[in-house]
């Protein structure tokens, strides 16, 4: 066999989907734990190692791994809700549906907004919700709600109407995102997908639990879509996370022997 030759067929090309989730769906992450659209993604164990010389002159006699960590860092294209609660260290954020309707009336400037029949119990005190004219989202009013009476929504003085709207302009609850509330680590578990490119195989990191390490940045440009970059440190559970009663435990035959994860890839025969 010339030098050089290949050994087996295990080259990294192609996308990568990254899947986020709760503790307790560890090794059990679905597809709709995905957080979509990545340009690429890159695991990373940085390993440090004490050395030991001896002799004269000094030669390396020994060495040990002291240190080991591991993290993941991807290019996220999709500013979903759930991602920017992930960057914004709420944990595995969750997908939720907003509800969205049309104004049929007129709405003056002021903190009271009537939604069409019925429509009213979509609503609740202290949602936020987004109304805008049609065409022209810079006429946009954020409000909360202070009450609401059968299809009347009271909003809260201090965030009214800015703007007059007419009938079908839009109005929908914004399910806003706290910034700046986390007051702890918010832990989440983690799966890194591809497909091996000539089997056809899936390759499969998976790691029992993780948190974010990186912040939220977002950007605008009317030249390229905006991207983000996203890292997550990969931690080892204690033994709390996968005993009796722990968010972990259905891996608890799994974790002593795999600390954070494992790499599910198969050998490296070409089959």
């Amino acid at each position: 066999m010339p030098l050089g030759s290949p050994v087996s067929n295990k080259f990294s090309i192609g996308t990568a989907e990254l899947r986020i989730g709760p503790l307790s769906s560890a090794n059990k992450l679905l597809d709709t734990h995905s957080v979509g659209l990545i340009d690429s993604a890159s695991l990373n164990v940085e390993q440090e190692a004490a050395e030991l010389e001896g002799g004269f002159p000094r030669k390396l006699v020994d060495t040990a791994i002291i240190r080991q960590k591991a993290s993941i860092s991807a290019t996220l294209r999709e500013y979903s809700r759930k991602n920017i609660l992930t960057m914004l260290g709420e944990g595995a954020g969750i997908a939720t549906t907003d509800f969205s309707t049309v104004l049929d009336a007129q709405q003056v400037v002021g903190t009271s907004v009537t939604v069409p029949t019925g429509e009213g119990t979509n609503f609740t005190a202290g949602d936020i919700i987004t109304l805008y004219r049609a065409g022209a989202p810079e006429f946009v009013s954020v409000c909360r709600v202070d009450s609401v009476a059968t299809d009347t929504i009271t909003l809260d003085p201090g965030t009214p109407l800015l703007f007059q709207y007419e009938i079908g302009d839009l109005l929908f609850t914004s399910k806003a995102v706290p910034v700046g509330a986390v007051s702890q680590t918010n832990y989440f578990a983690v799966t890194l997908i591809q497909k091996e490119n000539s089997t056809g195989r899936p390759v499969v990191w998976s790691f029992w639990k993780g948190a974010i390490a990186s912040g939220l940045s977002m950007e605008t440009s009317a030249e390229d879509f905006a991207s983000t970059d996203i890292e997550i440190n990969l931690l080892e559970p204690s033994a709390s996370d996968y005993g009796a009663g722990g968010d972990l435990v259905h891996l608890n035959n799994v974790i002593p022997t795999n600390p954070v994860g494992y790499f599910a890839g198969g050998g490296d025969s070409t089959a």
